[in-house]
């Protein structure tokens, strides 16, 4: 069979209500302190208090604290002291780019090369500056399928040499192009993303600039973290933290690292443990993310033989354990290795220092992006289409993927020399294992793979939509077929899906409600027990009463009754008995585990029928309906008196009915039900301005829209025909749009929605007579037919033409019967018809 391409889009990022777990402190008030540690240990300690550790340096750690963080440290005895910026105030920082610099800097190259450069903001900072991010690449107004790479610098705001030396790395590309061999290769195989100012409004803050965001956040403490915070969601972040989170998911980025100042080194993840200490904590590729280290360190002299021995690389939770690195996240969710890249003791130096600055580090820039060659390279695709696909692609068993694009389906998994397994997976595609992949020093291995699609279903509705009448109150019954044109079973299950009409509730149950206040709403009709039905007394105001025999048995929520209690608070119970203070604290429903299971709120409120002249009775038929009324029951704390009952079925319908309510407090119940988990239910009121005296709320039990039977399955190829079950009970007259929800393992369309429209009491035609049969009796003729649906009589026709109809026919009477005796014409030739009445 023909088959469709799955193919998948880039990866999202979630955003969800669920905020980061861990806390976020605004740390605008911070300033640097050196506290001097005895172990690491104390660095856990620093890290649990909210301080923002910056550095550490033997027995001293460089921290950012707030005044009451340096009042707490020296009470627990650490030894702490408030450092002056590294910076003085009267140097000049006008060599330094600001955001307005970046923009114009990258508008000129724009002109200069439209080949070769183009830039965008991905987004503005809380105080609207806009993050500029530059592409560089040979053809760059194309997405071709490359290698993409990304430098992000000045995440913190008074981290600025990364800054300059990326606006220097930019220059050199774009001169280099077509004159150094090196660089021209890089621009025709790869897209190379920078963004020089993470955080332009921390950079924005006096001649220092500032750590943190606009709104205190420290940018490289808020990504999701796999400890602590481990959604990959963009809520409850800050707002330059959301905008590259989106701008990586939009991207396939490989290779990646991120520009610090104050210490010199090259800090590979993991950058957070476990157990919140600063102890050495490796990846899965930990061989690789050293590598990936030292490759910048060995070009940069100062770093490889600095402060950090043998090779000026550290691990980042060796060093000192943070949660919410930006290393670790594109790591764990966006298949990319990026390392934290710490390029001078000073966090914005003079001037002077620049050019050395630049120079020590331009050769490592450059070769620390040709490691994204390193390792294996392909194109993923359908096996049957050849279109590209967007796949996952494992190491072995590590968990961490990388993928390919959607767009061109190539792939980049960076590895050291050695032999490898790789298994390439993507959901509707048979996953595919290749063991024994060679990867040698230099040179990429190339490994293309193509992926054929897994057996799946697919789920076909005929028709696809519905619109029919339906009596009042009453049910219709049609046909609807469903077909798998696809080569694995189709597994389905049906249910009814909301209704946008918030009075007819939710399909939830499948309870649905409607008062009298609507066109064909049931009529308020008091159903007086008061001579008839026993009064219960309520030993205390609170008091549950019961169980009692309902006579019948009562289907509820696909749970069968056959008694019932009653609460002084104005609701009824299948099965509970709870007297305590939940039973007058009334809830939206459904509600809490609090809250009475199996429940029918007809005016549930704090109320007080011990009071002399409440009159609460039951009564039942003991066949097939049974009533609870309450008359003349004041509010517990006065100021109320109500007469409210319910009114039961044996067939599952229930009407609350509501007399003299007066008008005090009629905004402090709930009018609803529940079921026994307390998770479906229905709300028709919850402490607002609602009942008026003599309405009626009719619930019915039934969905508007079901198959009969809920679930199956269609074998391959092959079709199932169901029974659409409409129903008008509690839809006004009119016609009423339903939903009815198919849910499937059909690959394409797992969740398929079947429009039906519900016209409750509009005419229906008969059916037509399909069956009539004539034949002689002695001197007359007899005509026979079956009956039709929707029809009250019938009319007979004859005509001496063919075809008959009503313009060449005579009607020659009517009958209720499905037959019918006339005797024939004299001569000739003779056709009838029968017409069915409505």
């Amino acid at each position: 069979m023909r088959r469709l391409t799955f193919v998948l889009c880039a990866l999202l990022i979630v955003s969800s209500l669920a905020g980061a777990a861990f806390r976020k402190r605004n740390m605008l008030n911070s300033r640097p302190a050196e506290v001097v540690i005895t172990t690491k240990l104390d660095l856990r300690t620093i890290d649990d208090m909210g301080g923002l550790i910056d550095n550490v340096k033997g027995s001293t750690a460089r921290v950012y604290l707030l005044p009451e963080d340096y009042d707490e440290l020296r009470a627990r005895g650490f030894s702490v002291t408030w450092v002056e910026p590294e910076r003085v105030p009267e140097v000049p920082l006008d060599f330094y780019h600001l955001n307005a610099d970046i923009a114009s800097a990258f508008a000129a190259h724009a002109v200069a090369y439209p080949t070769l450069f183009s830039y965008e903001s991905i987004g503005n900072s809380v105080q609207g500056r806009p993050i500029y991010a530059a592409k560089i690449s040979d053809n760059v107004t194309q997405d071709e399928a490359e290698i993409e790479v990304k430098y992000i610098a000045a995440m913190h705001g008074d981290e600025l040499v990364g800054t300059e030396n990326c606006m220097k790395f930019i220059d050199t590309l774009l001169t280099g192009y077509g004159v150094d061999p090196v660089l021209t290769g890089m621009l025709q195989d790869y897209e190379i993303y920078i963004i020089p100012a993470m955080n332009p409004d921390g950079r924005a803050v006096g001649s220092l600039g500032q750590r943190t965001n606009a709104s205190g956040i420290d940018l490289n403490r808020d990504f999701p973290d796999r400890i602590n915070d481990s959604t990959n969601t963009t809520s409850g972040r800050a707002v330059e933290t959301q905008h590259v989170m989106n701008w990586s998911a939009g991207r396939n980025f490989v290779l990646a690292a991120n520009y610090h100042g104050g210490a010199l080194v090259a800090n590979y993840p993991w950058d957070g443990s476990y157990n919140g200490q600063s102890v050495f904590t490796p990846t899965p590729e930990n061989t690789l993310f050293h590598q990936l280290s030292l490759t910048y360190s060995l070009y940069n002299n100062e770093m490889y033989n600095g402060d950090f021995a043998p090779d000026g690389t550290v691990n980042g939770a060796d060093w000192y354990h943070i949660n919410g690195g930006m290393q670790d996240w594109n790591y764990v969710w966006m298949g990319c290795k990026e390392i934290t890249l710490e390029i001078s003791d000073v966090k914005s130096g003079p001037e002077s220092a620049l050019d050395s600055l630049w120079r020590t580090n331009r050769q490592s820039m450059t070769e620390y992006l040709l490691q994204a060659r390193e390792g294996v390279r392909g194109i993923v695709t359908d096996a049957e289409t050849g279109l590209p696909i967007r796949a996952s692609i494992m190491l072995a068993a590590i968990p961490y993927l990388t993928y390919s694009s959607a767009l061109h389906g190539e792939y980049y998994r960076i590895l050291v020399p050695g032999t490898y397994s790789l298994t390439f997976s993507a959901p509707g595609y048979v996953s595919q294992t290749i063991n024994n992949i060679v990867v040698v020093d230099g040179t990429p291995t190339v490994l293309n793979v193509a992926l054929s699609p897994a057996p799946r279903a697919e789920i076909v509705l005929t028709p696809n939509t519905f619109s029919e009448t339906v009596p009042l109150c009453d049910t219709h019954d049609v046909n609807l077929i469903i077909s798998n044109p696809g080569d694995l079973a189709l597994n389905w299950s049906s249910s009814e899906a909301l209704f946008q009409e918030t009075y007819m509730g939710a399909a939830l149950g499948p309870w649905r409600w409607i008062d009298s206040r609507e066109p064909d709403g049931p009529v308020f009709n008091w159903k007086d027990i008061s001579a008839t039905g026993t009064q219960l007394t309520f030993p205390a105001n609170d008091s549950n009463l019961g169980p009692y025999a309902l006579g019948f048995t009562f289907p509820f929520y696909g749970t069968n009754f056959t008694q019932f209690r009653v609460s002084a608070n104005g609701w009824i119970s299948f099965t509970s008995s709870i007297s305590n203070s939940y039973s007058y604290s009334n809830q939206s429903l459904p509600g809490a585990s609090t809250t009475p299971e199996n429940l029918l709120a007809i005016w549930w409120d704090d109320l007080n029928p011990t009071i002399a002249g409440s009159n609460v009775r039951i009564w039942t038929n003991n066949a097939d309906s049974a009533v609870v009324s309450f008359q003349s029951v004041p509010s517990f704390s006065g100021g109320g008196l109500y007469n409210f009952e319910v009114i039961l079925e044996s067939n599952g319908r229930v009407t609350y009915q509501y007399g003299s309510m007066g008008t005090s407090r009629l905004n402090s119940s709930t009018i609803g039900m529940q079921n026994a988990g307390r998770t479906r239910g229905i709300t028709v009121n919850y402490n607002s301005i609602y009942i008026a005296d003599n309405t009626a709320i009719k619930f019915c039990p039934s969905q508007s829209v079901q198959t009969i039977p809920v679930s199956g399955t269609v074998p391959i190829g092959g079709q199932q025909v169901v029974t659409l079950r409409l129903s008008s009970c509690c839809l006004p007259d009119g016609p009423t749009l339903s939903n009815l929800l198919f849910t499937s393992n059909a690959a394409l369309t797992p969740q398929l929605t079947l429009p039906v429209t519900i016209d409750a009491g509009g005419f229906i035609p008969p059916d037509p007579i399909v069956d009539l049969t004539i034949f002689p009796d002695g001197a007359n003729l007899i005509l026979r037919w079956s009956a039709s649906a929707n029809t009250n009589s019938y009319e007979i026709w004859r005509g001496t033409t063919w075809p008959p109809d009503e313009l060449n026919s005579t009607a020659i009477g009517t009958t209720t019967a499905t037959e019918y005796v006339t005797a024939p014409l004299s001569d000739g030739v003779e056709f009838f018809f029968v017409k069915s009445l409505p």
